[in-house]
């Protein structure tokens, strides 16, 4: 009888907690705000708009506190940024993607990059948004490649090059397929 009741309790401690998924801080974190453009992300990547802003700050405030690797803090910060973004509020995104990247997190270099060129949470800045961009696209981000294309390709900027956007959406597309 003591190892039936032994394997029952193996058994209920193995299975999937049913209260939900966010007792589990750092999958939730993931699971909720998983960025398509980052290579090393864990989870099916959450389209912007899908995103729900306050469980995904709780889940990676939380997951932030018991990370123990520099590169799943990073992440976290990173998806932190997006459920802030999402929010409104862009001062503690952009700090957040700051973070990301000061553990040269390669899609925390692009989400700075992004915010960069399109200068709609920080003050535009092509050349930032360059450097950051190359970051990524460096270190296999391919979605920098795409960004950086519309940064060549905008006649309003310093580096505008037509050629130099072109070969950036071609990397960019071929580098997904």
């Amino acid at each position: 009888m003591r190892l039936v009741i032994l394997i029952a309790s193996l058994l209920i401690l193995a299975e999937p907690n049913n209260s939900n998924a966010f007792d589990q801080p750092a999958s939730s974190c993931d699971d909720l705000g998983a960025l398509a453009a980052d290579p090393l992300r864990q989870s099916k990547p959450v389209r912007f708009e899908d995103i729900q802003a306050s469980r995904l700050i709780r889940a990676c405030l939380t997951a932030i506190a018991s990370a123990t690797k520099a590169q799943d803090q990073a992440r976290y910060y990173l998806q932190l940024g997006r459920g802030q973004l999402r929010d409104g509020d862009s001062g503690s995104a952009i700090s957040s993607f700051y973070k990301s990247a000061s553990f040269t997190y390669p899609a925390g270099y692009f989400a700075l990059g992004v915010a960069y060129l399109l200068g709609d949470d920080v003050e535009k800045d092509d050349a930032k948004a360059k450097d950051y961009l190359l970051l990524a696209l460096e270190n296999n981000v391919v979605w920098a490649a795409k960004a950086l294309s519309a940064l060549h390709e905008n006649k309003a900027s310093e580096f505008y090059d037509v050629k130099r956007a072109q070969n950036y959406l071609t990397l960019f597309q071929d580098s997904r397929f």
